[in-house]
Formats: structure tokens, sequence, C-alpha cells
């Protein structure tokens, strides 16, 4: 199942789209405005962004721009104006599809199925990635950077690669044993009390500048888990 987050402002529409994607086994987040959806978009982590480009509250340009500047997820835009000048702007600014309205639903959900298929490898390959985004919270690999609201949080190389891969995969329950494998390999010796030392100077750490972190979630006699709630990863 394909987490979809949707925006249109035409609330009917919103409703026919809402059901073939329901229908076609995804889970949908439908928002009328781009200012909730783009806090959603960093909550929620989708793996497709519908939306259209008429917006009454927010520049489309300044809505893609801030989607394709900070999160890699493919984007599908839908238009009220066929026109090839705008599409081609679209797909220059990121872009992955573009739907001119009107269309049939069954050509809705063909699209949707093909922008899923396009982005799978990279959604398959986390490893690819070099930037998360949960929330307040944003990690990026390559300048071993972790921020809360823009204040950097100092944490060691190993504290950074634990946070990171239990981030990368929110609301999943990971064991020690699959931190223990993802953070270090097979080719060292680490306990799995360490993992439980390791996420304590992270919740420490991260508390310095947010004293209500709790995203990281115990969960006893299984492991921990990146909590997907709003409430314990907005800013």
């Amino acid at each position: 199942m394909s987490k979809i987050l949707l925006i249109e402002p035409d609330r009917r529409l919103m409703v026919a789209m809402q059901e073939v994607l329901l229908h076609d086994g995804h889970e949908c987040l439908c928002h009328v405005a781009p200012e909730t959806a783009l806090s959603d978009l960093a909550r929620q982590s989708p793996d497709l962004v519908i939306m259209e480009l008429r917006q009454r509250t927010m520049d489309a340009l300044t809505v893609m721009e801030r989607i394709t500047n900070n999160y890699c997820v493919p984007v599908i835009v839908l238009s009220t104006t066929a026109s090839a000048t705008e599409e081609s702007m679209m797909l220059r600014l990121g872009a992955d599809d573009y739907l001119a309205k009107p269309f049939s639903m069954r050509v809705f959900g063909a699209r949707v199925a093909a922008a899923l298929r396009s982005a799978a490898p990279n959604l398959r390959d986390a490893d690819d990635l070099t930037v998360i985004q949960r929330g307040a919270l944003r990690l990026d690999r390559l300048r071993h950077e972790a921020c809360w609201n823009g204040q950097e949080v100092a944490l060691t190389a190993t504290e950074f690669n634990v946070l990171w891969i239990v981030a990368q995969r929110p609301g999943q329950v990971l064991s020690r044993a699959n931190i223990l494998d993802l953070a270090y390999g097979g080719d060292v010796f680490v306990t799995d009390r360490s993992i439980d030392s390791q996420i304590k100077r992270i919740r420490r750490k991260i508390r310095e500048v947010a004293p209500d972190f709790m995203a990281i979630e115990t969960l006893y006699g299984l492991g921990y888990r990146f909590s997907d709630s709003p409430e314990d990863v907005a800013a």
C-alpha cells in the first residue's frame, strides 16, 4: 500500500480521486489548502504527491519548489489548462507527470500506478537518500548534520547512524537486532544494550533543543519505533 498526498481545492473532484486511490489499495492524505498539505508532507513522508496548480492561498510555483527542493518524492501535477508551455515548465521544475483536466478516473488511476512504478527503485533503495525531514527534525547524511528547527544537534557518527535508521522508517518497529544489523552490519560485535545507550543519548541531546521531543518510542520486548504521529514530530 502506498501513501499518497492529494492537494485539490475542488472538494467534489478530491472525493472522486480519493475513491479511486482507496479502491486501488492506497492510503490517501487529502488537503484543500497547500499550507496544511506541506505540513503533512513533512510528517507523513508520502510515496507520491498529487497537486492541482490553481491554488487559492499559495502560488503553485512556490509549492512545487518547496516540495522538490526539500523532499525526494514524485509529483503529479493536475491543471485546468492544457498548455504545452505550462507542462514543460512543471516538468523542468521537477514534476514527474502532468495531467490536464478534465480526465477520466481510469486514466488518473493508471497515471498514479505509473508514477509509483517509476519511483519504486528509489523507494526500495533508501540508501540513496541523503536528506530526511521529519517535522522539525532534519538529517543530512552527506554533511553529517542533525538539526531541529534549524538548531544543530551534535551527534557522534554512531548516534547519527542510529537516528537515521529509525527516522528513515517512521511507524515501523525495529528490534535491537534490526538496528544493530543496519547500523553496524555483520562485521562488528556490538551488544543489544549498546543500542539502548545510543537511543538514550540521542533523546537527551535532541531534548536539549526540543524538551518535548517524544518521537522515538520504546516498545518493551519489541524494540524502538520512530513515531509518525504529528504531535511527536512537529515543530
